[in-house]
């Protein structure tokens, strides 16, 4: 899509204060963006990762509608999501793009890029003001009106952050591009952005102690792709295979000691891990069955 390379000089600009990469857990960044299903008559014309610079990872597709979608009749759309190293680095990126559009020199640079890409004057491209969708946790987006002689091409790019990913969805159309438009398409990508947010289980949570009458078990909760989940604690007793598996009632702390109801069972702890996407669980290995009492001594 032509305008996606002018793209690359706003982006560049951000680029430039992202953080280095990190350990952290890769979501799919090709599962947030824009897929045919989402829009009417829409087909994948291209693909595929794309480096950039201080992201974890980056994907980008491009559809083209046979069926022209919306007020604006888009024809075509270019959705790419980036997964920053952490929030505060996407927002301070998305800054950077509000302050490249709304000064002076940026804006005259993304029109000088945009025109030497598609070898037109600078008068031929034609910023339109700034608007801000409420989508996500950010959202700045810039329509623009290309004149090519015979023809004018209506192109939207739209800067949308979702916690710690970046999305830029480009919409072309034969009409100036609505804002309902686009922001229908952002609230599409934010479900795709969501689905892939949801805390991950990199290690599974662990219990350390002696699983024996009047002794104290710990549960350590693993460790999560997200580093802002809140942690929730649920013993439970299971028979001496492991399996069939109860909750113990009252028993939501990170520890718990061994009582006598516990012999011949094994215990597990329950880990849930809890954050703005989502609540998933994850089940510890049982412990070695309660050793039972000897009878009394006659």
């Amino acid at each position: 899509m032509r305008i996606a390379v002018a793209a690359a000089i706003v982006m560049g600009a951000a680029a430039a204060v992202a953080g280095a990469a990190t350990t952290v857990p890769v979501p799919d960044v090709a599962a947030m963006t824009l897929v045919p299903a989402d829009v009417p008559s829409a087909k994948t014309v291209s693909s595929g990762r794309v480096a950039k610079g201080g992201y974890l990872a980056a994907y980008q597709r491009t559809l083209e509608l046979a069926t022209p979608y919306g007020r604006s009749a888009i024809i075509g759309i270019q959705s790419e999501s980036m997964l920053g190293t952490s929030a505060k680095q996407v927002a301070t990126d998305l800054a950077v793009v509000q302050r490249v559009y709304r000064s002076r020199d940026g804006r005259a640079g993304f029109v000088a890029g945009i025109a030497a890409k598609l070898h037109v004057k600078p008068g031929a491209v034609k910023l339109s003001p700034l608007r801000r969708p409420r989508v996500g946790d950010g959202t700045v987006e810039q329509p623009l009106r290309i004149d090519l002689g015979t023809a004018r091409s209506y192109e939207s790019l739209l800067y949308l952050r979702l916690d710690r990913v970046l999305v830029l969805i480009v919409a072309v159309g034969t009409r100036p591009i609505a804002a309902a438009d686009t922001a229908a398409l952002a609230r599409l990508a934010v479900v795709h952005v969501r689905g892939q947010l949801v805390p991950v289980d990199v290690t599974v949570p662990t219990v350390t102690g002696t699983a024996d009458l009047g002794q104290t078990l710990t549960a350590t909760p693993g460790t999560w792709s997200s580093d802002d989940v809140v942690f929730a604690y649920q013993w439970q007793r299971c028979d001496a295979t492991g399996e069939t598996c109860s909750d113990i009632a009252g028993e939501t702390k990170s520890t718990y000691g061994v009582v006598g109801a516990d012999a011949g069972s094994t215990l597990r702890v329950v880990v849930t891990a809890t954050d703005r996407f989502g609540a998933p669980t994850a089940d510890s290995a049982v412990t070695a069955p309660v050793p039972v009492p000897p009878p009394p001594a006659p």
